[in-house]
């Protein structure tokens, strides 16, 4: 036992001070401080009931027990909050389960080690659900950890029931020989848990990087390079019922008159608020970036084209109609933009973007602060017809 709880303590040790130094370079992911307190609680808890002969007292309160089972219930909360998702409201249950069968198991050794194998059995049952509902379409790290938990939640509750038909031979303890397997699978499951741990903040670490390649940082749309790359994948993934799909086109117009009257900073607060209210228009599985100064890109997939109009149209309208306020001052500001239209299988991505940017010209010939469309035909027609329909 001396072993098994010199593995868990060096795992705790090793977790805290990987998670202290992840903590210390990025102090705006709040879920590090709560496994930084699960690992200390833990390892307390460990500490705690290696002295067992030398302070009986607290063993027989159950206290490091409950150390551990909080220490559980904190990484719990750390994973909730990484995933910014809530607290878990059943995170307290763990150690409700010790704290009400202690009364029962006061006076056998062999019962509170029931008691603590159903607690700690309960918790990675909770814990190893919640993963795996979250990550089970993917394998992943979370998944990874889930498997952990649910067969820590196996051996846990096995043990449970071990110990109740063994009660009698273990008397007052200590647990041995294969009886030991338990508490030692759980100190690997440990030391196992916190490399996936690491991976897994590593993980979010290069996604985190990913997106701020992806985004503009002014507007918080994606960039050119993200716009494209991730409307290429939803060409990739195209199903065959799907129905049409459209790009659009926008530019502002006279922006350069913009920037000189108001100077770069009132610029750029036409281009953030443009952006903002496209943002608040579209839906989920449209995909909207901005892919140059003053251009942005739409693509609206399983649309019409009477829809790609409307929905281009509102946008339009809407940011002619309401200025843009900057520093006490209304900028009156108009936007032309150009649609592309096509059928989904017969679509190509270069091809909707060609067409939506003859529309958007023809849309500036005409006059700006209006809407053009261009229908787009089968990939076989190498030069689509310039059928310009313009709404203003």
């Amino acid at each position: 036992m001396f072993t098994v709880g010199l593995l868990a303590e060096a795992a705790c040790a090793l977790g805290c001070l990987i998670v202290v130094i992840t903590w210390v370079r990025d102090r705006s992911t709040k879920s590090y401080s709560w496994w930084v307190i699960g690992f200390l609680l833990s390892a307390l808890g460990v500490i705690l009931a290696a002295q067992r002969h030398a302070l009986p007292q607290l063993s027989e309160l159950g206290i490091p027990g409950f150390f551990a089972l909080f220490g559980v219930s904190a990484f719990w909360c750390g994973l909730r909050v990484f995933e910014q998702r809530p607290l878990p409201r059943l995170a307290l249950l763990p150690p409700l389960l010790w704290a009400l069968g202690l009364p029962l198991a006061y006076q056998s050794y062999a019962l509170r080690q029931v008691d603590f194998n159903v607690a700690i059995g309960t918790a990675t049952l909770l814990v190893g659900i919640d993963l795996w509902r979250s990550s089970f379409r993917e394998f992943s790290t979370r998944l990874c950890i889930a498997t952990i938990c649910l067969f820590e939640t196996v051996v846990s509750y096995s043990q449970a029931v071990v110990l109740v038909a063994m009660r009698d031979q273990i008397g007052q303890g200590p647990l041995r020989g294969w009886l030991t397997f338990a508490p030692f699978q759980s100190a690997v499951a440990m030391v196992a848990i916190v490399v996936l741990g690491i991976l897994m903040i590593g993980e979010r670490s290069q996604r985190r990087l990913r997106e701020l390649a992806m985004s503009d940082q002014l507007t918080g749309a994606l960039n050119r390079r993200g716009f494209f790359e991730s409307s290429a994948a939803k060409f990739t993934n195209r199903s065959a019922t799907s129905g049409e799909i459209a790009v659009a086109l926008f530019d502002i117009d006279h922006f350069k008159a913009i920037n000189d009257r108001y100077g770069h900073p009132g610029g750029d607060k036409v281009i953030a608020e443009f952006a903002q209210r496209v943002a608040r228009a579209i839906r989920p599985t449209d995909i909207f970036g901005r892919i140059g100064g003053e251009e942005f890109a739409l693509l609206l997939p399983d649309t019409t084209i009477n829809e790609a109009r409307l929905l281009v149209d509102r946008v339009r309208a809407a940011f002619a109609e309401t200025p843009v306020l900057f520093d006490k001052t209304e900028i009156a500001a108009t936007v032309s933009a150009g649609i592309s239209i096509a059928n989904t299988q017969e679509a190509n991505l270069d091809q909707l973007i060609s067409g939506a940017d003859s529309a958007l010209y023809a849309a500036k010939r005409a006059g700006r602060n209006r809407t053009s469309i261009l229908r787009a035909v089968a990939l076989h027609d190498r030069e689509p017809p310039m059928s310009v329909r313009s709404s203003s």
